[in-house]
């Protein structure tokens, strides 16, 4: 009996380390997307960041089905995964360019405030 429990925690032990191991693999995986994208809080950068994530998804799917073609030798199924690649990419930078215009919109509408205000700031 005590080492049937000791045998299943044991058993329990690896699945949690798995679980907990997937997890944060998970988190680190998402963290870096979203380091690596410099986010401001705002709705036209949540579109481009929405982009981004869809456009990669789409282009790991594509990678994996031009892969599936190339392994099962059909080459319909490789040109299909690679135009998802590409398609993915796109989208990915359409989502890149919209968080850097949004990024420099509001550059400018800061400097703009910042200029306004000094000019206020000289006739005060």
């Amino acid at each position: 009996m005590l080492n049937s429990m000791s045998d299943r925690f044991g058993i329990y032990t690896r699945k949690l380390a798995i679980v907990v191991s997937a997890i944060l693999l998970m988190i680190f995986a998402w963290a870096n997307l979203f380091f690596h994208l410099n986010i401001n809080a705002n709705a036209a950068t949540l579109e481009g960041v929405g982009n981004q994530i869809e456009g990669k998804i789409q282009k790991d799917i594509g990678t994996k089905r031009r892969a599936m073609g190339e392994i099962t030798d059909n080459p319909s199924e490789e040109a299909k995964g690679a135009l998802s690649q590409v398609k993915g990419k796109a989208k990915q930078d359409i989502g890149t360019t919209q968080n850097k215009l949004d990024n420099a919109k509001n550059k400018v509408e800061n400097e703009s405030e910042n200029l306004v205000d000094s000019v206020k700031n000289i006739f005060n």
